[in-house]
């Protein structure tokens, strides 16, 4: 059923509109942001080598930042933040003279949840 405006009211009436739509994408966004943090946080977990399992229990996500418009997640691990870098890419070994391959984790990860995001993002502006 529509509803029937004056000429004076349509500025109004389309602005309503919009507001409406805006938040419906911003609540949309959020969601998927989050969904794609915890997805990420999921692949990296399920990679991450395994010598105690301390390494592989740190991983967290965080909000960094929430406003009305934007959010911000931070996957980290919490407990071995220092190994990261060494894990991810690799590192020379005590002697120094021979080298510990890297094993891939957090990378992947991150693609994999950017171009979920990617997709998502699609679907809920369109709608």
């Amino acid at each position: 059923m529509s509803k029937s405006i004056t000429v004076d009211a349509l500025a109004a009436a389309v602005a309503e509109e919009l507001e409406s739509y805006r938040q419906d994408v911003t609540d949309g966004l959020k969601k998927s942001v989050k969904d794609a943090g915890k997805q990420c946080l999921n692949e990296i977990r399920n990679a991450s080598p395994v010598r105690t399992g301390r390494y592989r229990k740190g991983w967290q996500t965080s909000k960094a930042y929430e406003s009305s418009e934007e959010i911000r997640v931070i996957v980290h691990n919490k407990t071995d933040y220092q190994r990261t870098h060494l894990l991810e890419n690799g590192h020379l070994t005590r002697d120094g003279v021979s080298r510990v391959p890297g094993i891939p984790h957090i990378a992947p990860a991150e693609q994999h949840a950017a171009e979920m995001l990617h997709d998502k993002v699609k679907v809920v502006v369109r709608r």
